[in-house]
């Protein structure tokens, strides 16, 4: 089947994008399963580890015044 018959130019140029940018997101997905970030979050857990500090001193006080 000839593809020229059935779309136009422009409409062949549209596919090719789409097709284009559905490739790189298959690269992109399967480089992140493959790399060192994929490994890391097949291991945890699913919970985020936060560092919640407060530095409250004289200087803080003064520049939240000002």
């Amino acid at each position: 089947m000839d593809l020229s018959t059935v779309f136009s130019d422009n409409q062949i140029a549209v596919i090719g994008c789409f097709v284009a940018l559905a490739t790189c997101a298959l690269v992109a997905a399967v480089s992140f399963q493959l790399g060192p970030a994929g490994k890391a979050s097949a291991h945890s857990n699913g919970s985020l580890k936060m560092n919640v500090a407060r530095k409250d001193d004289a200087e803080s006080q003064q520049k939240k015044a000002a």
